[in-house]
C-alpha cells in the first residue's frame, strides 16, 4: 500500500496507571526486565492484535507479511480510520474539524479498503473471511482482519454494511472522533443519550452479517444499550481500564479510558478489552505493557483481556513501533511464569474467540 495518508491519532495528555494492581493469581516468580531479540515463524504462543494501524501513519512498513511472520503475530486487525478527512489534532487531542456530506464517508471507506486489499494482494497476505481462517492463524499462518474505525457511513444506508462485508470487512467499530448518527463517543459532549436506534440497527446488521462489533470510544450509556442489543459478545479493542470515571471534558488519553464497571459488563457478556501501547499508560518499555496487561487481567479475568496496541496510531507517544515488540511482551509473560492456558488466551485466544463468535453468528 506504500502509505495511506491519515492524521495521527490522539496520544496526548496524562494517563496514569488507572487501577491498583491486585494479586496475580496465575503468576509465578517475577522475571528480569530484559527482552531477548524476538521472533520467528511458528513462535509460541501465536499473537493476535485487536487494533493496529501499522504502516498507515508512516512509510516505514515494507512487508506486513514478513513482519508478522518474524514476530509470530498471526492475527492482526488492520483498522481503516473512517473519519480522517474530517478531524484534526488540537492540544486536547483529535477533534472534528468539518462535517462530512452524505455519501462522503462511504466513498472514503471504499478508497481505503481498495488500498488495503491491493496492498495485501501484493504482499501475498490473506485476510480473514470465515471461521476456518482463524484456524490457519492459530496454526501459524499470518492473517489480517480488515477493520473499520468509525461507522458513520451507515447513516447513508445499512446496505453499505453488506457492501463492506462483501469487500472483506469483519470488524466494525461504531464511533470514533466525529459526531455520527449511531451514538455518543467519549471525547465530546454527549448528544444522543447513548446508542441511537440507528446504532442498534447497525449492531443487528453486524450480527446478521457476521461482523465483530467494537465498542471502543463509545460512552457508558452507549455500551449499556449495545450489550442489550447484540446477540454475540462485542469487544472494546483499545485503551485501558480505569478505576476513575473520566468525562469528555478531560484530555483525550484520560477520557478514552474504559471505566472498570463497563469493562466488567463487557467481560460478563463474554467480550474482551484490548490494551493500547500509549506510554503514559504502559510506560516506555514493553515490560510495562506486560505489567498493565496483567493488571487488567486481575481486574476482569484473563479470559477477557487482549492486545489492542493501536500501533502507529499513537505514533511517537507509543511504547511499541514494530510487531516484534508484541513478541517481547509475550516472552516477558512467559518468563514471569504465566501458565500456558492464560498466556494463549491473552496473546491470541481472547480476540480469536470473540471474532469467531461474531462470524459464526452469520445468518444465511
Amino acid at each position: 500500500m506504500g502509505r495511506i495518508r491519515v492524521y495521527l491519532r490522539d496520544a496526548m495528555a496524562l494517563s496514569t496507571r488507572p487501577l491498583r494492581a491486585g494479586r496475580r493469581r496465575f503468576l509465578g516468580a517475577a522475571a528480569a526486565l530484559a527482552f531477548a531479540p524476538a521472533a520467528r515463524a511458528g513462535a509460541e504462543p501465536p499473537i493476535a492484535d485487536a487494533h493496529s494501524h501499522i504502516g498507515m501513519f508512516s512509510s516505514r512498513l515494507r512487508s506486513l507479511r514478513a513482519e508478522m511472520e518474524q514476530a509470530g503475530v498471526t492475527l492482526l486487525a488492520w483498522s481503516i480510520v473512517g473519519d480522517t478527512p474530517w478531524t484534526h489534532r488540537t492540544p486536547r487531542g483529535i477533534e472534528q474539524r468539518a462535517e462530512p456530506k452524505p455519501g462522503e464517508q462511504a466513498a472514503h471507506f471504499r478508497r481505503r479498503l481498495a488500498q488495503v486489499r491491493a496492498y495485501l494482494s501484493r504482499d501475498g497476505l490473506a485476510h480473514i473471511e470465515a471461521p476456518a481462517d482463524l484456524e490457519a492463524a492459530r496454526g501459524g499462518a499470518p492473517r489480517v482482519v480488515i477493520a473499520l474505525e468509525g461507522a458513520g457511513l451507515a447513516a447513508d444506508g445499512l446496505e453499505l454494511l453488506d457492501e463492506a462485508y462483501a469487500g472483506g470487512l469483519r470488524h466494525l467499530q461504531l464511533v470514533h472522533y466525529i459526531r455520527n448518527a449511531l451514538g455518543d463517543f467519549q471525547t465530546e459532549r454527549p448528544e444522543h443519550g447513548g446508542l441511537t436506534d440507528l446504532g442498534a440497527d447497525v449492531i443487528r446488521a453486524c450480527n446478521r452479517l457476521g461482523m465483530l462489533v467494537d465498542l471502543a470510544h463509545a460512552t457508558g450509556p452507549a455500551i449499556d444499550r449495545a450489550l442489550e442489543v447484540s446477540a454475540v459478545p462485542p469487544i472494546w479493542s483499545h485503551s485501558s481500564i480505569s478505576a476513575t470515571q473520566y468525562s469528555w471534558q478531560q484530555s483525550s488519553s484520560l477520557s478514552r479510558l474504559l471505566y472498570i464497571d463497563y469493562a466488567r459488563k463487557i467481560a460478563q457478556r463474554g467480550g474482551a478489552i484490548g490494551l493500547w501501547s500509549l506510554k503514559r499508560t504502559v510506560g516506555s518499555v514493553p515490560s510495562g505493557y506486560a505489567d498493565e496487561l496483567l493488571r487488567m487481567a486481575d481486574a476482569v479475568g484473563p479470559e477477557h483481556v487482549m492486545f489492542g496496541t493501536d500501533l502507529d496510531g499513537v505514533g511517537a507517544f507509543g511504547t511499541m513501533d514494530k510487531l516484534a515488540d508484541l513478541r517481547a511482551v509475550a516472552d516477558e509473560l512467559l518468563r514471569r511464569g504465566v501458565d500456558a492456558k492464560t498466556l494463549r488466551a491473552l496473546c491470541f485466544g481472547n480476540y480469536a474467540r470473540c471474532l469467531r463468535a461474531a462470524m459464526q453468528g452469520r445468518q444465511a
